[in-house]
């Protein structure tokens, strides 16, 4: 029974045997004939089943491959596939390489250049294509220079305004002071200028008092231009004007503080007309738009008088509790000996008050005295510039008159108009002048008086202007103190008139221009009822 139950299990150890050598052998190959011979040995010595756990036990098998390798497969390949290949690379010395000849273009076979001759080239053919190359560049360049990179008009101009080109300005503020009448601040576009005027700031001054000046507005849509007046004027902002809580507040230039004269600002005092084109496009400009100026035009230049070289008017501020005393004008007259300038009378209708005003207002005001007659529909016409119009009469300055047509009994009359009187200082163009309305003995008065002025006037300023206390007179601290006593003075009368406004007021006042031949025409009207005559009155 031992025998047979070892004869029983002996394909279990055998089995066994051979699945673990196949599992771990390197040679997946066997030669036949070794297995059978295995086989044969194997049912020779049948080992007990002690003997086979001992023999077991004691094969020691060196694994070749890791546990997670898998199992060898017999006859399919894959183990010469996943066999390491150790045989060293050998670059070879000679590639074979397959190469392709493209066929020629059209025109460049053989039979083509055999049958066409080859272009000749000359010194023609050579330079011209060069030559049409750097004309194109050229002429590429200059239109890329006058089309994108043109400067505009007036952009480099030294000047703030030219009589001969227009320059463009931008409004800043526009104030409304009823439905026809506005208070424009513009300012200037470009600001190359100001390097030529921080050089020579009294030189390029625009308000020197000396002159009525004006500018040339123009109207693009229908190229028509109308002369405005512009003032030495600016509107104060701050954050909180800009954010809407306050009114911005107008202002006098102050050159001693503003810098280039307030960066060229000035303002315009226009009045709209329903069939005026350029007073309706320029009313229509909103903040930020453009206005172009041309300018300045001389409108009348006051006559000469040495006074106005040697001394200086203090400049009218925005309080008169600011402004300074005079306190040297009488010492400097009779050093020189010198008579005073001669007093005007402005007669201005509506807008036509800004010339007077532009005077009044400038670095160097003027300095006589000047009575204004102001004539408009009703009162509220000025706005804020009526503040500064009552600042100048407290100042003993201005003597201002309002005529109002809703007012009849303040309509200007012949009752308001004075006759001329002589002037202080005579020039040899103011004695041409008269000879032409005087008698013979009112000319040699007058040439009497520029004898004796010619041979009183000294231009030395050697001499010492103060000499004694008494001499320098009375010292005013401020110029409400010196006007409290001036305005008790009596004041000479005026010996030159002026005359602007509509066509209709300068008819009635001073009689009406001769507009076809740019002239003043002949006085009459009230003036004319008073004996003034061209050599003393001036429309403008």
């Amino acid at each position: 029974m031992l025998g047979l139950r070892q004869i029983r299990q002996y394909p279990i150890h055998r089995s066994r045997l051979i699945n673990f050598r196949r599992f771990n052998s390197t040679n997946s190959k066997k030669p036949e004939q070794e297995e059978e011979n295995s086989q044969s040995s194997e049912h020779k010595n049948i080992p007990s089943k002690q003997d086979d756990k001992t023999d077991v036990g004691s094969f020691n098998i060196k694994p070749t491959t890791s546990r997670s390798a898998p199992a060898p497969m017999e006859n399919t390949g894959i183990e010469q596939l996943m066999h390491k290949d150790n045989k060293p690379y050998i670059p070879k010395l000679k590639h074979k390489r397959v190469s392709f000849e493209y066929p020629n273009l059209p025109n460049q076979d053989e039979y083509t250049n055999l049958i066409e001759k080859p272009k000749s080239i000359t010194r023609w053919t050579r330079y011209v294509p060069k030559i049409l190359t750097v004309i194109v560049l050229v002429w590429s360049g200059y239109a890329y220079h006058v089309w994108m990179t043109d400067t505009e008009e007036g952009e480099d101009s030294s000047d703030l305004l030219n009589p001969e080109e227009f320059h463009k300005f931008i409004v800043t503020h526009k104030e409304k002071i009823d439905d026809d009448h506005y208070i424009i601040e513009i300012t200037p576009k470009f600001f190359h200028w100001e390097y030529s005027h921080g050089t020579d700031p009294e030189g390029k001054s625009l308000w020197k008092g000396d002159k009525f000046w004006s500018v040339e507005i123009k109207q693009p849509d229908i190229n028509v231009v109308r002369s405005y007046t512009p003032l030495p004027l600016y509107y104060l902002k701050s954050e909180y004007t800009r954010s809407g809580e306050k009114e911005p507040l107008l202002k006098v230039i102050n050159p001693e503080i503003d810098e280039y004269d307030r960066h060229g600002t000035m303002c315009l005092y226009v009045k709209r007309y329903n069939d005026g084109e350029v007073s309706k496009y320029i009313t229509d400009r909103n903040v930020g738009e453009e206005l172009e100026l041309r300018g300045p035009n001389i409108e009348y230049k006051f006559p000469y008088h040495p006074l106005h070289k040697l001394h200086k008017r203090p400049i009218f501020k925005d309080l008169p509790s600011k402004v300074e005393a005079d306190n040297m004008i009488e010492t400097v007259k009779r050093v020189n000996n010198l008579p005073d300038v001669d007093n005007i009378v402005f007669y201005a209708a509506g807008t036509g008050i800004a010339p007077i005003l532009q005077v009044l207002f400038s670095k160097k005001p003027y300095l006589g005295h000047v009575d204004i007659h102001y004539s408009a529909r009703h009162p509220g016409e000025l706005g804020i510039l009526q503040r500064f119009l009552l600042f100048l009469d407290k100042l003993d300055r201005i003597n201002i008159t309002y005529h109002y047509d809703d007012q009849p009994k303040t309509v200007l009359n012949a009752k308001d108009i004075k006759p001329p009187g002589i002037p202080n200082y005579i020039t040899p163009k103011t004695l041409e002048e008269k000879s032409k309305f005087l008698t013979g003995d009112e000319i040699e008065q007058l040439r009497l008086q520029k004898e004796q002025q010619g041979k009183s006037f000294d231009s030395d300023m050697t001499t010492k202007l103060v000499q004694k206390p008494e001499d320098r007179g009375e010292v005013f601290e401020s110029g409400l103190h010196q006007a409290s006593k001036t305005i008790q003075l009596p004041k000479k009368t005026a010996s030159l008139a002026i005359v602007c406004g509509p066509e209709g007021f300068v008819d009635y006042v001073a009689g009406s221009k001769d507009l076809v031949r740019n002239k003043q025409g002949p006085i009459s009207g009230l003036l004319g009822d008073k004996n003034w005559d061209n050599s003393n009155v001036y429309k403008l």
